[in-house]
């Protein structure tokens, strides 16, 4: 009897350590966050910026929850690249969060990815209003993981239709659109508000990333006696856009949104950038006095020309932050993290975040900026609509 009480002594000795073993197996002493962005590609200046903005945050963070290691992934700026992408940080268990994706497109695919694994995904800068809609039809295939930084396409696209009707006088616009997701996003919505103001739009043109040649477009816009041009898509077919515009004779107000507000502008269009109008998720952040610090940190721990701070890079670096203090209180766990991050609100140098239901911010602040050639900045127009 007293062997066999010692042996079942002996027995539970062994289950409870070997469930000390797994637990210890089980819950890591690091874990990693994820950055997926172009880094490579005609995108990849932006996605580079986010990178070092994210690398920014976690070695600033005074004190760490947790050993943090900052992993990058390479989308290419493409949705095939991004579901590739994905798929590849959802095997890895030590990943806790990813910050990306760029473009509206490559995010749309890649949530449904990190639903899945229940990974939350926290986008500084896609704008598409099914980016998060998605996410609240039957079939989606997990929790809600799309956090957004910036306001949607519907709160931006609405907005420049506003400042074009109200503060330029413009009734009569052409359109010309991407045929991307965040292209489309703004377009959208800037003909609904446009019209709804009492302006027509007068003429709609579909063009393919990466084209070059915007001649057909141009002559077709100008027989159809524009007085304004919103532009659906990126700094990389904007600049050339612009140039040829103004070569061509067409002198019209031209806007766009945040993606073409960057520095290569200037580059890609030269003097025709000049007076070009650009909305902006909340303030610029060289204009905003509660990032100052944060851009002088940034510009001393990358000076290089090539390394300047660009526009997404202080929601990178707040998205790394969100997720840096949420892990404190969730611990390595996905789920418990996707909670906290939802229902905490969080202090940030744009402001304090709170997400909605859908993922996307409460802060609806957008800027109107105009590019100025000679000085290469972009500067807030003041407008209330």
């Amino acid at each position: 009897m007293l062997k066999y009480r010692r042996m079942r002594v002996n027995l539970a000795l062994i289950f409870i350590l070997a469930s000390a073993l797994t637990s210890c197996q089980t819950r890591p002493s690091s874990v990693r966050l994820a950055v997926a962005v172009p880094l490579s590609g005609d995108l990849a200046a932006d996605g580079q910026g986010i990178l070092r903005a994210v690398k920014m945050a976690v070695a600033e963070a005074k004190t760490l929850p947790m050993p943090i290691e900052v992993v990058s992934y390479d989308d290419n700026g493409e949705p095939a690249g991004a579901a590739t992408v994905a798929r590849e940080i959802a095997r890895d268990p030590l990943i806790m969060a990813v910050i990306g994706h760029l473009t509206s497109g490559c995010s749309i695919d890649a949530a449904k990815i990190y639903a899945h694994a229940g990974i939350p995904m926290v986008t500084p800068s896609a704008t598409a209003p099914e980016l998060t809609l998605q996410q609240m039809r039957v079939g989606w295939p997990g929790p809600r993981v799309v956090f957004r930084l910036v306001p949607s396409d519907a709160v931006q696209g609405s907005y420049a239709a506003g400042f074009a009707y109200d503060k330029l006088a413009l009734r009569r616009f052409g359109i010309v659109q991407d045929q991307t997701p965040y292209g489309l996003g703004i377009v959208e919505e800037f003909q609904k508000r446009f019209a709804a103001l009492g302006g027509k739009i007068a003429g709609v043109a579909a063009v393919s990333r990466g084209q070059r040649d915007f001649s057909a477009v141009i002559e077709d816009l100008r027989r159809e006696n524009v007085d304004g041009i919103l532009y659906g898509g990126v700094y990389t077919d904007f600049g050339p856009l612009l140039r040829q515009a103004r070569i061509a004779g067409l002198a019209v107000p031209m806007l766009s949104g945040d993606g073409s507000k960057t520095d290569e502008l200037f580059r890609l269009a030269g003097p025709a950038a000049d007076g070009a109008y650009l909305t902006v998720s909340g303030v610029p952040v060289e204009h905003l006095p509660s990032a100052q610090d944060f851009a002088a940190r940034y510009k001393a721990r990358y000076p290089a020309p090539e390394e300047a701070l660009r526009t997404f890079d202080d929601y990178g670096y707040e998205g790394a932050g969100i997720v840096i203090e949420s892990l404190r209180k969730s611990g390595p766990n996905r789920a418990k993290l996707l909670e906290v991050i939802r229902s905490e609100p969080h202090t940030t140098m744009l402001g304090d975040i709170v997400f909605d239901n859908k993922g996307d911010t409460l802060k609806s602040l957008v800027t109107m900026t105009r590019a100025d050639y000679k000085n290469k900045t972009f500067e807030p127009v003041v407008y209330d609509r």
